[in-house]
């Protein structure tokens, strides 16, 4: 990047990060608008593919002054930047091998990569730090995170002796993960809701008296009220929701306060877009486009997300600046049962499968019997896998279920969304018992 940009980008995290928490509804309106304006000069300077998107609709960028000015800049989403070279999409004299690389899981059912400068990572996960630290998290508690093994820059902290961390893999059986948290007790005790309430059924009295955390917080799914009052019941301890992503990081957090959720203003803008292409009128519902105002090495402005919110009135009724969702419709990933009695999560299925076919665009694992998966591939434009490996995928699954289980795995054009616009990556038409017996 240009010196210029360089010393913007690291001049706005800087004030984001020490003045974030303190603005008013005015300064911080004023800050995202000056972030914007940077980084959309930044992005038609220095990265070919917003300057030819601009340039296709003749925007000059100076022309975007405010976020009244937002609908003037085109929309992007992944399949845009799936089929992009990388050198499209990454600013100029950007030292790619460099970049910290996040793969997202495909949650949206649509797999691709989002690229930082490592100045930049740290800058949002200090941010979701500060959260934390909002939260009630001391510097000297123990965090434990049942997740899928993503790695935290933490050993500067950790060789202060402050913010420990632990991650425990979310795909272990339940007595090794639980057997992992009564040697940590967490203070803070984070992890995807479906993981965290399916543990919840396995907690003995034992592990009630050792795993007491003084903080619940769940991220990367949807958080159901059923979920909620299992975990809460089984771990005896406030739970918090985070609404985040590989893209922006936090997106926003529950109020303690109000039940609702704090945008995460000053490190991304969100639009909630309706189906008609206008912004969602408050308690309606609509798509979250984020724009990240500190990732400038590989600019996401205007990104699609693909998840359904719904925005409330004005800030915050604790007294906080932020922007507010009222609700988090987002991403549910559902469990599937065996036929052997166990359970599996879905990324148990989809980590493999993504390792396999690095030509996959598109997928959806659909469970339709208990002993019968139907998955539908859709391969990257200008790729095109022999059907001998689209059948690999199907064994490999099979390996993986390690049940007499069949799986049909189908190559298509597309894939369709639900009837309310949603795409579900995978889900189970099963009525799910209660698990007594549990794999990874």
């Amino acid at each position: 990047m240009s010196h210029w940009s360089t010393a913007r980008a690291l001049t706005h995290a800087w004030e984001a990060l020490t003045r974030g928490f303190s603005f008013s509804p005015g300064e911080l309106r004023h800050f995202q608008e000056r972030c914007l304006r940077d980084l959309v000069h930044h992005a038609y300077e220095e990265v070919p593919y917003y300057r030819r998107r601009f340039q296709e609709i003749g925007l000059d960028p100076r022309e975007i002054r405010g976020l009244t000015d937002l609908d003037r800049i085109p929309l992007t989403s992944r399949g845009d930047l799936q089929i992009l070279p990388i050198e499209e999409a990454v600013a100029q004299g950007t030292s790619i091998p460099d970049l910290c690389v996040h793969r997202t899981s495909g949650s949206t059912g649509e797999p691709m990569r989002i690229r930082r400068t490592w100045t930049e990572e740290h800058v949002l996960r200090a941010f979701r730090l500060r959260v934390l630290r909002k939260l009630g998290m001391r510097l000297t508690d123990k965090r434990a995170s049942v997740c899928s093994a993503r790695g935290d820059p933490r050993s500067f902290y950790m060789s202060l002796g402050l913010l420990p961390f632990f991650e425990v893999h979310c795909l272990w059986p339940p007595e090794r993960i639980l057997a992992r948290l009564r040697e940590i007790r967490p203070d803070i005790l984070t992890g995807y809701p479906g993981t965290l309430s399916w543990l919840a059924g396995f907690i003995c009295r034992e592990d009630r008296r050792l795993i007491r955390p003084r903080l619940i917080v769940t991220d990367s799914e949807v958080l159901t009220a059923d979920m909620r009052a299992r975990i809460t019941e089984a771990f005896q301890a406030p739970l918090l929701e985070f609404y985040d992503s590989f893209q922006f990081n936090l997106i926003a957090w529950e109020c303690v306060a109000s039940g609702g959720y704090h945008v995460a203003d000053p490190t991304v803008i969100v639009e909630v877009l309706r189906d008609d292409g206008r912004p969602a009128l408050p308690g309606e519902e609509g798509e979250v486009v984020g724009t990240a105002l500190h990732s400038w090495a590989a600019p996401l402005i205007r990104f699609r997300m693909g998840d359904l919110v719904t925005p409330g009135a004005g800030p915050c009724s604790c007294g906080a600046s932020n922007s507010v969702l009222t609700r988090v419709q987002g991403r549910v990933a559902d469990r599937f049962f065996l036929p052997s009695g166990r359970s599996i999560h879905p990324y148990a299925l989809v980590e493999p499968m993504m390792r396999c076919a690095p030509w996959l665009h598109r997928y959806q694992i659909v469970q339709t019997e208990i002993a019968r998966f139907r998955v539908l591939v859709v391969p990257l434009r200008g790729t095109d896998p022999s059907s001998e490996l689209v059948a690999e995928v199907g064994r490999l699954l099979t390996s993986v279920l390690a049940e007499p289980v069949r799986v049909e795995v189908t190559r298509v054009q597309q894939i369709a969304a639900a009837e309310n616009g949603k795409f579900r990556p995978y889900y189970s038409l099963l009525v799910q018992p209660r698990a007594t017996v549990s794999a990874p």
